[in-house]
């Protein structure tokens, strides 16, 4: 079928590049002193100053495949009851019908008919993602949906269904599209936040995002390129990374004197470009004598000038334990850089005493090393001592360490956050134990979760919802309390049939009024009156409940949300897993 002509991607999607889906790989070749790592070139990497990669596979090869993968595809929203439209491209709609027959064929549930092109429940989209570097089968990323046809007001409430995500390419005979690398499919968020992170009446009702609604069906490929293509020189690297790194199933993979696969292990998901930099920074050598000299002659490094201390540290951790005892040393060192990378190296080889040293400068107020640290402890998931700082940095004054904090501290099961998933996927709810001030936290990247600092905290008996809006929201829910309510009074105006429910008492307590709302629709037994105990509201309207709410300070609570800012890095973290789409 003739495709529309590639489009410039949206605004939401600009940022979405620069801090969702960025994962520090354009750092990556920084460390082998490249200009572009983003876009590495055939060419040899100039020589290190530093000893860290001397004999070292990295100057040997270019790394292939660490870029962010531009996608593109098209989709329905539904779910959205007389805020979508049936308009939109001919050639997008035939498209969609084609994929509705195909799915209903085989069965699979959740389709909705031909009849929904009629109508104004849904609504044709174009969607737009960016695959990570090194994704494996499965792997989550977020994604953009933009209305198509003129008619559709809103995409807030709805759900994407039917998206198929594949590689697109301009050439002089017209747009060349590729196989189908990722699947894309869960509800809309439409965010009332701008690109910093503050609320906007300026919202963009016909752009949302699916929060890790992507799904990567085609893996994406690393390779090392030899840049000198020998073939016993490809043979030795797969041999040593084989015999440093390899298991079961083998890590390196050369079949021509050209370049060598590289498949990363399950258990390096979360942190695959710190594998691919450790595997850089690997010595042809495997020598033990000549390790441990190569361990002693970088701790000598440390005190030299111009010392490139990330790329030691690394080096170090690829040398394994052999370089530990020297390590140790270090971890007492003057310069605050020398201790801070000797115990990144040797936390992450499971050394109980760097786990201490990492937690010193998490506590250190005004430390440049302070959120790094707290990020690394974090992945300490067996240490207990690391597990505890993080639990008591929930209490810290800076609600940045706390975020950082929590998020590090949720990787492993910990009493001091209860979580809950609410209607399959609508959010996630974290509930945290902690001393200090409330705070209200919310992602719009990754996955949709909402942290609520304060087991406690509670909304006063002045709350009002949504107040005097005007930026053209249609929402489903209204909230009020009077001086000396126990309860909040809640209306629902369900979206299928359109009727507004009778009165119904909320909890004041934040996370619970969080689950009441979030949850799934569900009623009480009749013997225990009855009562409605979920309504499935959309994470962008509990999101804006609990913005509105804290903001008047009804709710006496911070409110904080991610900033898009041009250049930021989202923090790689570990992401619920999800039932697979049946599409």
């Amino acid at each position: 079928m003739n495709r529309p002509r590639l489009a410039v991607f949206t605004f939401a999607l600009a940022f979405l590049a620069s801090a969702c889906v960025k994962e520090e790989w354009d750092r990556f070749g920084d460390s082998f002193g490249k200009d572009k790592p983003s876009q590495p070139e055939a060419t040899p990497r100039p020589k290190s100053k530093s000893k860290a990669l001397q004999g070292a596979i990295a100057p040997l090869v270019t790394i292939e495949g660490t870029q962010l993968m531009s996608v593109r595809g098209y989709g329905l929203v539904v779910d959205l009851v007389d805020t979508g439209g049936a308009d939109g491209p001919d050639e997008v709609k035939k498209y969609l019908i084609k994929q509705v027959r195909k799915h209903q064929e085989i069965g699979a549930p959740g389709i909705p008919t031909e009849e929904i092109f009629k109508g104004r429940d849904a609504a044709m989209v174009e969607i737009t993602g960016l695959i990570p570097a090194a994704a494996k089968r499965g792997d989550r990323f977020d994604v953009v949906v933009k209305a198509l046809g003129s008619q559709t007001k809103s995409l807030v409430g709805g759900r994407l269904v039917l998206g198929e995500l594949k590689l697109y390419a301009e050439t002089p005979q017209g747009v060349i599209e590729g196989k189908p690398l990722a699947t894309a499919t869960g509800p809309v968020f439409v965010s009332i936040f701008d690109q910093e992170g503050v609320a906007t009446s300026s919202v963009l009702l016909r752009t949302g995002f699916v929060l890790g609604g992507g799904s990567v069906t085609e893996p994406r490929r690393v390779r090392f390129v030899l840049n000198d293509p020998r073939y016993a020189i490809t043979q030795q690297i797969v041999a040593r990374i084989n015999g440093r790194y390899g298991g079961v199933n083998p890590i390196a993979v050369g079949q021509s004197a050209s370049y060598v696969d590289i498949n990363i292990p399950d258990e390096w998901k979360w942190r695959k470009r710190l594998f691919l930099e450790q595997v850089a920074h690997t010595t042809l050598n495997e020598n033990p004598s000549i390790l441990e000299k190569r361990a002693v002659e970088l701790v000598q490094e440390i005190d030299g000038p111009d010392v490139d201390f990330e790329a030691i540290s690394l080096a170090w951790l690829a040398i394994g334990k052999i370089a530990l005892p020297h390590l140790k040393e270090t971890y007492q060192h003057a310069l605050p850089d020398a201790r801070y990378y000797a115990a990144l190296a040797g936390i992450r080889m499971g050394d109980n005493a760097a786990a201490e040293v990492l937690s010193t400068f998490a506590n250190e107020v005004d430390n440049k090393f302070r959120l790094q640290a707290i990020d690394e402890l974090g992945f300490a998931t067996n240490m207990y001592g690391a597990g505890e700082t993080l639990r008591k940095l929930l209490d810290d004054p800076d609600d940045e360490v706390r975020i950082r904090a929590y998020r590090s501290l949720r990787r492993r099961p910990h009493p001091a956050i209860t979580s809950k998933v609410l209607d399959k996927d609508n959010l996630i709810l974290d509930v945290i134990e902690t001393g200090g001030p409330y705070l209200i936290y919310v992602q719009r990247l990754g996955e949709p979760r909402i942290a609520i600092f304060g087991k406690q905290l509670k909304c006063r008996d002045d709350a009002i919802f949504p107040g005097d809006r005007k930026d053209g929201r249609r929402l489903l829910t209204q909230i009020s309390a009077k001086p000396g309510d126990q309860s909040l009074t809640v209306i629902y105006k369900g979206k299928r049939l359109g009727k507004t429910s009778d009165q119904l008492s909320a909890p004041m307590n934040v996370g619970e009024l969080v689950e009441f709302l979030g949850d799934s629709m569900k009623r009480d037994d009749e013997e225990d009156g009855g009562k409605v105990r979920g309504l499935a509201v959309p994470y962008s309207e509990i999101v804006d409940i609990l913005y509105t709410l804290t903001k008047a300070q009804s709710i006496p609570a911070k409110f904080q949300t991610e900033g898009l800012k041009e250049g930021e890095e989202a923090p790689v973290e570990e992401t619920r897993d999800r039932q697979e789409s049946e599409y």
